[in-house]
């Protein structure tokens, strides 16, 4: 499966929700006026007509007045419901963890479990070229269950279940993991979080009837004899509410079902291509169906998230299921499975503390050798976006090769920031001289000191450790206040400017902070899609183009060669390029506004860009440090993801 044309679909997917959302809330609005129209023709009806003579008739079904009422009033509450649950949304996928009780996991925890947990998103954070999402655990949910929630990357989270991290093994928590990055990676992470926004509207009636009846039986027992009339009609508008209200839950779920079944078969097929092993998500599957809790989820407001869980939660869906069964999904992945589910237990107290595995291996470390650069084929590269070339494995080998004292300094945020202001620091020793005075100033000496160190680690460390370091600092990062993010930002800012130029590594950790900490902390910056066609940006196309074949070539035939093997490529897609441009009308400054347009264009589009980028910048068969650096940079700032290419050891 390829990710962007998955994205392509789960964009066109939130059209069809909003006919789905229309097409409820009709059905709610025709619902509700044929209570209202049944209880007013059972009445009967008095007036006086022109003669003075007192007429009495039963009432009629159908008023015209009663219905605009009724419509109005009906879409204004779904609709406000829908706004407050979306504006709540917008904060990211935290806010879903919450709801369902989580706990955020501390990066720095000595629980066993947790551990493997935090290792197994990190690992595949890496591999997916995206950075790594907050992990969060729901301590009191026994079943085996897990989801992926936020409106982007930047924001993402997973939240797993205790019963999820103590019942399986590293290869079926791998199985799992790599479905919900599949979520994320495909779209369906933001698509199921407007779905929730949608659902809680539609679901309104039904909510505001359950809230009224939960506060009367409290308000009865103060209420006086005077009082019974009215906590009559109290009481008759909350069983009112909540009929009409079921109703509306029957869409929402019916939603829910033809949202996300298919989208979990996808999942499932990716998450196998992800972690080049069946048996870890089949395994997984199959002790969700052999263990007393399943996948059951327990908190109040897991209905609203149902479609989001790697398994069905076990709640009510009104005959619609958001999950197909889990036999089916077993033999799509084990066609010769026997149909039997496996037993699962708790771990034994303390079992994990013997000695039978080290702390290194458990945890994914396994002190490698560091990564190289590596020969990429066009063949391999024209798979860009199919999962096959998402491998845990080398999530694996690159966090492998990371120094253990270096992850944990990751996982701190004061230790984060020197990290990143010791990637920024200027080989030049007079210029690096300045810039540690400034962040003697700015930031303090004992900063100015990390930083040094940093720098004196890292400097010759390949740009696949360097961007492993960078992602998996995102988490500590996002822990920062108001005032320290801005603070950090704005040294960023001076250290990447210090020497009037911005180099192809500076160029890249700007596009990631931007899109992966501005989107957090000053609001999400979801962009609207705004181009259909590549050949809309061809003059665009143009600079990025020319610039990337400036990267990719070491004379000036190379340069000619990249060239032509992106201009010919993008030919395919209705490009045509009018030549390569002279240095002054392209570069790193020039670039900003072609990424910020293909940030708005379609999956597909961005895909196509990123291809013809790569054929460029390796012309020469070669992804080189710098080259990798500025097609990460190019991919952040479009608001797309490309996996690691580097050498196995």
């Amino acid at each position: 499966m390829n990710f962007y044309e998955a994205q392509d679909d789960a964009r066109r997917r939130t059209k069809l929700l909003v006919f789905y959302f229309v097409l409820a809330l009709v059905g709610v609005v025709l619902a509700i006026y044929a209570i209202l129209g049944l209880y007013f023709m059972s009445q009967m009806v008095s007036y006086v007509d022109s003669s003075g003579a007192r007429i009495v008739e039963q009432g009629s079904f159908w008023d015209l007045e009663r219905f605009a009422t009724i419509a109005i009033l009906t879409t204004v509450v779904i609709l406000a419901g829908n706004l407050l649950k979306s504006y709540q949304l917008s904060a990211g996928g935290e806010v879903v963890a919450r709801d369902m009780g989580g706990r955020q996991v501390d990066p720095h925890t000595t629980d066993t479990d947790e551990r493997k947990l935090m290792n197994v998103v990190e690992e595949m954070a890496i591999a997916s070229g995206v950075p790594v999402p907050q992990v969060w655990v729901m301590d009191q949910e026994a079943g085996i269950n897990a989801f992926a929630a936020g409106t982007e990357p930047g924001n993402a989270v997973i939240g797993v279940t205790r019963g999820c991290i103590q019942r399986l093994n590293r290869s079926e928590l791998q199985g799992v993991i790599a479905h919900e990055f599949s979520h994320i990676l495909n779209g369906d992470m933001k698509l199921n979080m407007q779905l929730i926004g949608w659902l809680f509207g539609i679901m309104m009636l039904s909510i505001i009837g359950r809230e009224l009846l939960f506060h009367m039986q409290f308000a009865s027992m103060r209420r006086s004899r005077e009082n019974n009339n009215g906590a009559l009609i109290g009481l008759v508008a909350a069983i009112a509410l909540l009929v009409v209200g079921a109703i509306g839950v029957f869409f929402a779920r019916m939603i829910q079902a033809a949202i996300s079944r298919q989208r979990e078969y996808l999942a499932d097929a990716s998450a196998v291509q992800f972690t080049r092993d069946p048996a870890g998500i089949a395994g997984a599957l199959k002790k969700i169906g052999g263990q007393e809790y399943g996948s059951k989820v327990k908190a109040g407001k897991a209905g609203e998230a149902s479609h989001m869980f790697f398994a069905d939660g076990g709640l009510f869906s009104y005959g619609f299921t958001t999950h197909p069964p889990l036999d089916v999904r077993i033999k799509a992945i084990e066609g010769d499975w026997n149909g039997e589910f496996k037993d699962s237990v708790i771990p034994e107290v303390a079992s994990s503390r013997g000695g039978s595995q080290s702390d290194a291996r458990m945890s994914g470390f396994a002190g490698g050798a560091a990564p190289q650069q590596v020969e990429v084929g066009r063949e391999q590269w024209s798979q860009l976006g199919n999962s096959e070339l998402n491998n845990v494995a080398v999530g694996a080998a690159v966090l492998g090769s990371l120094d253990r004292s270096w992850v944990d300094a990751c996982h701190d945020r004061e230790q984060a920031q020197a990290l990143i202001f010791g990637l920024l620091l200027a080989s030049d020793q007079k210029l690096r001289g300045r810039e540690l005075k400034y962040l003697k100033q700015h930031i303090g000496d004992a900063a100015m000191e990390l930083a040094t160190q940093w720098f004196g680690q890292l400097a010759g460390e390949h740009s696949s450790q360097k961007i492993a370091l960078i992602d998996l600092s995102i988490p500590a990062l996002r822990r920062l206040s108001q005032p320290e993010y801005e603070r950090f930002i704005k040294a960023t800012q001076w250290l990447i400017a210090s020497d009037g130029q911005v180099d192809i590594f500076e160029f890249m950790l700007q596009k990631v902070l931007e899109s992966h900490l501005s989107a957090y902390f000053e609001g999400s910056r979801n962009a609207r899609i705004r181009y259909h066609k590549l050949g809309h940006l061809s003059s665009e196309l143009n600079v990025l183009i020319s610039t990337m074949a400036g990267v990719g070539a070491a004379d000036g035939n190379s340069l000619e060669d990249a060239y032509s093997a992106a201009a010919q490529d993008l030919v395919q897609h209705g490009v045509r390029l009018d030549g390569i441009l002279p240095p002054e009308q392209c570069g790193l400054h020039l670039i900003e506004d072609v990424l910020n347009k293909l940030a708005e264009s379609t999956p597909p589009m961005k895909r196509d860009a990123l291809h013809a980028c790569g054929l460029a910048v390796m012309a020469d068969g070669v992804l080189a440090s710098r080259e990798a650096e500025l097609l990460r940079a190019a991919a952040d700032a479009m608001g797309a993801a490309i996996p690691p290419f580097v050498k196995q050891s």
